[in-house]
């Protein structure tokens, strides 16, 4: 982690908790990380971690949130340059954003708290960010979309995070550059 001239000391601690989390909640899940887990990989003490949060469980909301705003940026840049090169170029900054949490935000849809509110929460984060990208799609489009925007968003989401993960864990024997290649030709026949 490189760090910003200036940066607090404390703002270096948090942050090295959050990427450390980032990496224990994606090696284990929520139910098998412990605290020892993320401060034996953030280089910090118990004490270190408790005055940043109170548990797990609000270190595992807080990194959702940091996880969910960067997609919603790059779900915001859809579209911005709808050529084929611009969604080449987009879909780079999405497997961009799948190299930072990609691991992260496959493995805690599977293991999260088990608690309803949090879970409804999740899931309308889930459904506002593939609205968001299925109605930038739709304003990109040069014909009127044939499905929902939510749909639309959903599938599109999908596509490109499973083909990360495949070629992520080398589950074919595909170059990560011909693999966003094809996807980028997938979402570009969806709005050509």
């Amino acid at each position: 982690m490189s760090d910003a001239p200036g940066t607090r000391k404390s703002d270096r601690t948090r942050s090295a908790i959050l990427d450390a989390a980032r990496v224990a909640f994606a090696r284990k899940g929520f139910s098998g990380v412990t605290i020892r887990d993320i401060t034996d990989l953030a280089g910090v003490t118990r004490a270190n971690f408790y005055y940043y949060f109170s548990d797990k469980t609000e270190l595992f909301i807080e990194l959702g949130t940091e996880t969910y705003r960067e997609a919603v940026a790059v779900v915001e840049l859809f579209g911005d340059d709808a050529s084929r090169a611009g969604i080449d170029a987009w879909v780079a900054q999405y497997f961009a954003y799948l190299d930072r949490n990609g691991a992260f935000v496959i493995r805690s849809e599977e293991d999260m708290p088990e608690d309803k509110a949090f879970r409804a929460t999740v899931a309308r984060s889930h459904g506002r960010a593939a609205r968001a990208l299925g109605e930038r799609m739709a304003k990109a489009a040069s014909r009127p979309p044939a499905s929902d925007a939510a749909a639309t968003g959903v599938a599109v989401m999908a596509t490109l995070e499973r083909s990360w993960l495949m070629q992520h864990n080398r589950v074919c024997d595909v170059p990560a550059d011909e693999v966003r290649a094809a996807v980028s030709e997938v979402i570009w026949r969806l709005v050509e």
